[in-house]
């Protein structure tokens, strides 16, 4: 394909690229909060030991301070995640909005044809 048709297909479909850059812009957003995950379950791991023997002998005020910064990275994530979720969710209705309104705007135009096939018959005489 050239880049002429390559301009003339993004010409032509202004939403449709704009819908995927949403998604894609939300697909990285996925993939960054999966790393922090890991990390943080990392860190984690690392905290607890992987005989769950505390090797940092933390006291337990130490582990409550931890598990505060946990129950903080949580709330963040899902927070994060439902403004992703709000974000397809307009993205979805945009799409059906679009749809809609490419089907009226198919309808018309086919109405308009059969009023001027109409038209033809009644006022051409064969």
């Amino acid at each position: 394909m050239n880049s002429n048709n390559q301009r003339s297909s993004v010409e032509a479909s202004p939403h449709s690229s704009a819908v995927t850059h949403l998604l894609q812009s939300i697909a990285s957003e996925e993939e960054a909060l999966a790393n922090l995950i890991r990390t943080e379950a990392n860190k984690t791991s690392s905290f607890i030991g992987v005989e769950c023997n505390f090797p940092s002998e933390p006291s337990t005020q130490d582990i409550l301070t931890y598990n505060q910064g946990v129950i903080q990275f949580m709330d963040t994530m899902i927070m994060t995640q439902w403004l992703m979720l709000k974000k397809l969710n307009a993205i979805t209705h945009i799409q059906s909005l679009h749809t809609k309104n490419q089907h009226e705007m198919e309808n018309r135009d086919s109405e308009k044809i059969s009023g001027l096939e109409n038209w033809e018959y009644d006022n051409i005489d064969y």
